[in-house]
C-alpha cells in the first residue's frame, strides 16, 4: 500500500482546485465539505517511499535529495568515497582514473593485501576478457577525489543500479571498470592505476601488484603457464591445478 502524507503537515498551501487536480493524477479522492485536509500520493511529488518514512505527521520538513544527506546515503561519508584532505588521507602512493579522465582515485598503500587472477565466468563476462585482475584493499586505503561524482554501481547479484554492498564500481561516462566493493574490502582494478613513463616506474607498478594466485581456473578460458598456484574455485578452500587445469597430485 503506498504511503500517504498529509499536505497541510509538509506542503504549502494549495487552492482547492490544484489539491483537486493533484489527487486526480494519483492520489485518493478530495471529500467535500469547507473545511478538508486532504490526501495525495507522495509519488505525485517524486518523493520515493523511504523518504517518506523520514517524515514525522507533525510536518518535519523533508531531506534535500539534492543538497542534503538522508540515513540510507551516509555511505557517502566513509572510505572509500568520503573526500579527503592530503593531511587526513596521508601520503599518496598511487594515482589511478579512468580512459576519460573523468574519475580520479589515490591509494596510501604501497601493496595491495593480496592480488589475483580470477577466471570466474561473471568476470569474462563483466570484464570482456578472459580473466579478472585485482588487488584487495582495505577501503580506508582508498579514497575518491571527487567523492561520489561521476561514478556508477551495479549489483550483479540483485541486477540493480542502486548502491549496495557488494557493488561494481566504474566510471558513469567511459564506464571503466575501477572496482568491486565488498563489504569489508576494495577489490580495486591495476590496468587504471597510472603508474608513469619510465621503465623504473612500470617495473614498480608490475612488482607491487604482481600476482599471488589464480583463482576458478577450472573454468579458464585460456592456459597461463606462469607457475602461479592456480585453485580450481576460491583460493585455499579448493583443489589445486597444474597449468594445464589438471589436478595436482598430493606429495603426501
Amino acid at each position: 500500500m503506498l504511503h500517504q502524507i498529509r499536505t497541510a503537515a509538509v506542503l504549502p498551501a494549495f487552492s482547492r482546485s490544484a489539491v483537486t487536480s493533484l489527487s486526480k493524477q494519483g492520489g485518493r479522492p478530495i471529500p467535500s465539505g469547507k473545511h478538508i485536509t486532504p490526501f495525495i500520493s507522495y509519488r505525485t511529488f517524486g518523493i520515493t517511499p523511504e523518504m517518506a518514512e523520514d517524515v514525522s505527521m507533525g510536518g518535519d520538513p523533508l531531506p534535500n535529495p539534492i543538497s542534503g544527506t538522508t540515513h540510507k546515503e551516509r555511505w557517502k561519508l566513509r572510505p572509500p568515497y568520503k573526500i579527503q584532505s592530503d593531511e587526513e588521507f596521508g601520503p599518496v602512493q598511487w594515482i589511478g582514473r579512468c580512459q576519460c579522465g573523468q574519475v580520479e582515485y589515490k591509494l596510501n598503500r604501497e601493496k595491495p593485501l593480496k592480488s589475483k587472477y580470477c577466471h570466474c565466468r561473471g568476470c569474462q563476462v563483466l570484464h570482456g576478457s578472459p580473466f579478472q585482475w585485482a588487488a584487495i584493499f582495505h577501503k580506508s586505503d582508498m579514497t575518491f577525489t571527487n567523492g561520489t561524482s561521476g561514478l556508477g554501481f551495479y549489483s550483479s547479484t540483485e541486477k540493480s543500479q542502486e548502491y549496495q554492498t557488494p557493488t561494481k564500481v566504474s566510471c558513469s561516462f567511459c564506464r571503466t571498470p575501477i572496482m568491486d566493493e565488498g563489504r569489508n574490502v576494495c577489490l580495486l582494478f591495476p590496468g587504471s592505476i597510472d603508474y608513469g613513463e619510465s621503465h623504473e616506474q612500470r617495473e614498480r607498478w608490475v612488482k607491487a601488484f604482481e600476482v599471488e594466485c589464480h583463482i576458478f581456473y577450472s573454468r579458464r578460458a585460456i592456459e597461463i603457464p606462469d607457475g602461479k598456484p592456480k585453485w580450481s574455485e576460491l583460493d585455499e578452500s579448493s583443489d589445486l591445478l597444474d597449468d594445464k587445469g589438471n589436478l595436482k597430485k598430493s606429495n603426501s
